[in-house]
């Protein structure tokens, strides 16, 4: 039974989210309320691995029986699936929230469908190459025969009259549809139970033998429940089918397309030799929160039903047994996997489970950055800005490690509509940075931005990497400097401003958040990241000159990669991931104006202590020698140690230049209290590049 008066009280707290994402001075002057909730809710479905990538494009026309509407589409990157969803979006009276029953629900999937049926009969060819709407509607028309699985999602701010689970739906085309409902209930249920995924109950009773026969090795002292079973290849395939790549939200690679050796290897075998699966594979590890067990057709004890399953170990096993049934007709009747079971309760699953997938996985190595849930680097950042304030002493920013843990606090702390108030005033809505937000901001910045247009998780993904890699193995209690806490947050501050300037600019009709991307990526490397994040901190805001800067830059942006994406033989979503747009956008002569120029810092890292040499006082620097100094800084001892390594060994180098490579790794090495020379730092930058090009060091 739902509690009336909470489910209110969130409504509410999701219209503040959307006041806030509309309001001019919070984000999007040019966005509308039903926008902006599908916006808000597809990032959390995208959190969860229900979408990928998602895509929010609003499309509507024709009335009655023969209207069509869509609000966005998802197309994950290795799987041949189609996600389409529509949205209902409804003002709440007084503070009431609406109802959507059951005919509402029919008419929103039926307007999604003939979409869809008009998308695949070439809707496109009518539309105007111009707007928004025709990418999607292209793209779609392409993939329509390409896809084996179309989900349809309906996303609303109402409360459905009547529960209904997502089910199957007669096939299109012969293609499997399934429909699925999220509602404020629904939504509300995920958010507030702090999880990081949504638990999948499976229920095995209609398996021929009345379940899932097993063998239980429980151990009373671990607090584990341990099982070990049989699956048929069937029902793999039939769960993958039915849930995709939610089934591995919690192993930490998602294996979902046969590309390695090992996936070929499962391919073949699968293909020629299927009886012999079970001795070629190692199985698969499923964690659970529960096991329901009962009595199977032939009396014995086995599973009824796994809930909450989650496959930690072989995805990529789950996955090519799919594809092998769907795209290679593979006989799975004669295909079985051993698996081991284990019982973890709800409460320990983001502690326990990444221990269980780093032992278990051994198919293919699990990198440390894979392992998050709970990462020091999160947890500091978290504990830091509980007691950094704003400036002005008024607020702080709230660092969303844990998904929800913003509301929650809020539902905690204001038990009243005074203490709520003063919660939103300690910690407004539009001061909350998600973990994900803060590797897009980082990464835009460090000029990747083809990285963070591939999506919220492979972008987390790539920056913790980085994260590893720059800061090391960290201590117990670790934690930024206040120093850095602020830079992170001026990040934050400098993407948003960024973002509302591109939004509102009509001329942009189209990729806003991709073309975002690109705009404070180029700011950042037309700069070499001498933007004064310190200022920015302190102001809470961007400069005006920053700001008419971003303003010049987008449109020029997104006409030249409207105009790029338009001459390649890739749709413009894969377009938009590729390291060669971006290099393309690089091309542009696009320059940093001297009003914008004199705002910058000439120091490598904004705010430090360290100055030119003696040898250099005196000199005046151009913005291009300043940009050069600040970019040879930017690398450590070990990275130009790599690039003299480099150099020398593949004869890419001069004797001269591997002197200067030599010179600049010591002053790196003793943690440049010495300035590299504005010839030095024209070289270096040169050597960066061919580096980088060579892939010696990272983007």
């Amino acid at each position: 039974m739902s509690d009336p008066s909470g489910l209110r009280l969130f409504f509410g707290e999701v219209e503040g989210d959307i006041t806030a994402d509309v309001q001019p001075g919070a984000g999007n002057p040019a966005d509308f309320r039903e926008a902006a909730f599908t916006r808000l809710l597809t990032e959390e479905l995208e959190q969860m691995g229900i979408l990928e990538s998602p895509v929010v494009c609003h499309f509507e026309r024709g009335r009655s029986a023969s209207a069509i509407k869509v609000s966005g589409y998802g197309i994950p990157e290795e799987d041949s699936r189609l996600d389409l969803f529509v949205t209902v979006y409804e003002h709440g009276d007084q503070g009431e929230v609406p109802t959507l029953n059951a005919a509402e629900v029919d008419s929103a999937f039926g307007r999604l469908e003939r979409f869809l049926d008009q998308a695949n009969k070439g809707l496109h060819e009518n539309l105007d190459p111009a707007l928004p709407e025709y990418p999607m509607v292209e793209r779609i028309h392409q993939l329509y025969g390409k896809v084996d699985r179309i989900n349809f999602l309906l996303l609303t701010n109402c409360r459905l009259s009547a529960r209904r689970e997502k089910k199957r739906r007669p096939k299109l085309d012969g293609v499997s549809v399934t429909h699925d409902i999220w509602d404020i209930e629904r939504f509300r249920r995920f958010r507030e139970s702090g999880a990081v995924y949504e638990a999948l109950p499976v229920d095995l009773r209609t398996l021929p033998e009345g379940g899932l026969p097993c063998v239980q090795l429980d151990s009373q002292d671990t607090g584990f429940r341990t099982c070990i079973a049989i699956f048929p290849g069937t029902l793999l395939r039939d769960l993958y089918d039915e849930h995709g790549s939610r089934l591995l939200e919690l192993n930490v690679r998602s294996y979902l397309q046969a590309k390695g050796k090992i996936n070929k290897g499962i391919l073949e075998t699968l293909k020629k030799d299927p009886q012999d699966f079970m001795a070629y594979n190692n199985g698969i590890t499923v964690v659970a929160e529960e096991i329901v067990f009962g009595r199977l057709n032939d009396g014995q004890s086995g599973i009824h039903e796994i809930k909450g399953m989650q496959i930690v170990n072989g995805g990529q096993t789950t996955a090519s047994i799919h594809r092998a049934s769907k795209e290679h007709g593979a006989d799975l009747s004669r295909v079985f996997i051993q698996g081991k079971i284990v019982t973890v309760d709800r409460e320990r699953f983001n502690s326990v489970v990444p221990q269980i997938s780093r032992y278990s996985n051994t198919q293919n190595k699990v990198s440390e950055p894979d392992l998050q849930a709970n990462h020091r680097f999160h947890v500091g950042l978290e504990r830091v800005s509980k007691r950094e304030w704003s400036p002005d002493q008024s607020s702080l920013w709230f660092y969303e490690r844990a998904r929800g843990s913003y509301q929650t606090a809020r539902s905690r702390e204001g038990t009243t509509e005074a203490r709520r108030r003063d919660y939103d005033k300690k910690h407004p809505p539009n001061q909350r940075v998600e973990k994900e937000d803060l590797a897009r901001y980082d990464n835009c910045w460090r000029g990747l931005p083809h990285i963070v247009n591939r999506g919220r998780q492979k972008n987390f993904t790539h920056f913790m990497t980085l994260v590893k890699e720059e800061l090391g193995e960290l201590p117990d209690r670790w934690e930024p400097s206040p120093e850095a806490f602020h830079r992170y947050m001026a990040k934050a501050i400098l993407y948003r401003e960024v973002q509302r300037i591109v939004k509102a600019d009509t001329s942009i009709t189209a990729y806003a958040i991709n073309i975002t991307n690109y705009t404070v990526s180029m700011l950042a490397h037309r700069t070499a990241r001498r933007i004064n994040l310190d200022d920015i901190w302190k102001k809470q805001r961007i400069g005006e000159e920053l700001a008419d800067l971003a303003k010049a830059w987008a449109p020029v942006i997104h006409c030249s990669f409207v105009d790029y994406a338009r001459g390649q033989q890739v749709h413009t979503d894969n377009t938009l991931k590729s390291q060669a747009s971006w290099e393309h956008l690089l091309s542009l002569d696009l320059r940093v104006p001297d009003s914008v120029e004199s705002g910058l810092v000439s120091n490598a890292t904004p705010g430090s202590s360290v100055m030119l040499s003696s040898h250099h006082k005196g000199q005046k620097l151009s913005g291009s020698d300043l940009n050069n100094v600040n970019r040879c800084m930017e690398l450590s001892a070990a990275q130009w140690m790599a690039i003299l390594s480099w150099g020398n060994g593949a004869g890419k180098m001069a004797p001269w230049q591997l002197g200067v490579a030599t010179t600049l790794a010591s002053y790196a090495a003793a943690g440049w209290a010495r300035k590299p020379s504005p010839k030095q730092a024209k070289h270096g930058a040169v050597m960066i590049d061919g580096a980088r090009a060579g892939g010696i060091i990272a983007h």
